[in-house]
């Protein structure tokens, strides 16, 4: 099969564009610069180079493809409006106008971030503004989506939990930093859902929902239900690292107003802040994710335990970062 990919280079790309090259799958990706070029001939796929926010040539090999998936993403808890709506919300405009009427599926990965808030949420949960420039262009970017399985595109849409792993630029290599360092500040009591899902066990669902067959516009949830709770996922990173657990809980009111001051003093002088609302949010709000349907409908089920995946992410870390 002839499959179109992007964010190939990026962590769940990445990841998927070696597994159905290892399947016996044509690969196309999408490459914005000659390193991504470079890095997508490496893992013996073939480049095609363009800027998913610049319409051009590279969609006219989108609709010489069977089937599509789109990766790519700005994910990120601090930047500007402009930049996530720029590749989110119009990256994936220019993706649906080039497969539509061309390929016979079109699997779009969103995430988690588009529900928005604390509460339980499954497969049916519908995505959800709420203010964060990140959050929105997800829920905006599945509205794009939506419009084009209505004029008749085949596509089913992704959310996918918390993705960890070697190689994960975002989530545990900062966990482990400061896990390394001894001390770890929870946010709240600690009972929150963590929501962590390997990233192997992710691309698994992403491969059945690409080669099975489902429904325009059907939605998956990719996360673990046997995910330890937050305070549970940090004692168990103390440990393989051979740390003693020392965590600290701060109330979430303290916690988004240290945010507060820390957005504020990174808008005054342009520098990152230490700490976002985003970030509170993430791992502060009480947030039950139930899959039933989707394990059920993919028959598929993660079997990566965090306790094992966070060994494999801390050796890959160790030689790398740690």
């Amino acid at each position: 099969m002839r499959i179109f990919i992007t964010g190939g280079t990026g962590f769940i790309g990445s990841y998927l564009v070696s597994r159905l090259l290892a399947d016996g799958h044509e690969l196309l990706v999408l490459a914005r610069s000659p390193e991504a070029v470079a890095a997508v001939l490496d893992m013996g796929a073939v480049p095609v180079e363009g800027e998913l926010t610049v319409p051009g040539p590279w969609q006219d090999e989108v609709a010489g493809c069977d089937r599509v998936v789109h990766c790519a993403a700005k994910a990120d808890d601090w930047g500007r409006r402009s930049d996530f709506w720029r590749v989110n919300v119009e990256g994936t405009r220019h993706m649906v106008e080039a497969a539509a009427g061309t390929v016979d599926r079109f699997v779009h990965v969103s995430s988690i971030a588009a529900h928005r808030g604390s509460g339980t949420h499954d497969e049916t949960t519908p995505a959800r503004r709420g203010g964060h420039p990140y959050c929105d262009s997800k829920a905006v970017a599945e509205e794009v989506v939506d419009e084009a399985v209505e004029k008749g595109l085949n596509a089913q849409l992704v959310r996918v939990a918390n993705v960890y792993g070697p190689r994960d630029p975002h989530m545990l290599p900062r966990i482990l930093e400061q896990v390394s360092k001894g001390r770890f500040v929870v946010v709240g009591d600690g009972n929150q859902p963590s929501n962590l899902i390997y990233i192997d066990d992710v691309v698994d669902a992403l491969e059945a929902i690409l080669l099975q067959d489902a429904d325009p516009g059907e939605r998956f949830l990719i996360t673990d239900p046997a995910a330890p709770v937050i305070s549970e996922a940090i004692r168990i990173a103390f440990e393989a690292l051979d740390r003693d657990p020392r965590i600290t809980h701060l109330p979430k009111w303290v916690a988004l107003g240290v945010a507060a001051f820390a957005q504020a003093f990174g808008l005054l002088t342009g520098k990152r802040p230490f700490l976002t609302f985003y970030a509170v949010l993430a791992v502060g709000n009480f947030r039950t994710l139930i899959n039933d349907r989707t394990m059920s409908r993919l028959s598929w089920s993660p079997k990566v335990r965090f306790r094992e995946g966070v060994g494999k992410t801390v050796v890959w870390w160790r030689q790398t970062a740690g």
